[in-house]
């Protein structure tokens, strides 16, 4: 039999953010606290509305559109934490969120 790993790091994470805002917030949707020397991460639309998303807050670093090769992406050795989403089209799509580190 295997046991859970319940000792040191996990890493490994999964959110699912519901994007209601037309504008980034002042605080980040998606908090990624991953310990890694190479980290990667995915971003998947679940929604039917376009969703923006910004690494800094301030600044639209690209999109995820439905129906299209943007709905989702795959960013490979990127290290990131901080991740900001709005729906400029308003409804409330839904950010699957799924991120993975190396020692």
């Amino acid at each position: 039999m295997v046991k859970a790993t319940t000792d040191g790091f996990d890493y490994n994470f999964f959110k699912k953010v519901t994007v209601d805002t037309a504008t980034f917030p002042e605080d980040c949707q998606v908090f990624i606290n991953i310990r890694a020397n190479v980290m990667s991460f995915s971003l998947i639309n679940e929604g039917s509305d376009v969703v923006e998303y910004s690494f800094n807050g301030n600044t639209l670093h690209g999109d995820l559109t439905p129906s299209t090769f943007s709905e989702s992406l795959v960013f490979e050795n990127r290290p990131i934490s901080k991740i900001f989403f709005r729906a400029p089209s308003g409804g409330s799509p839904v950010v699957r969120v799924e991120a993975w580190g190396k020692r």
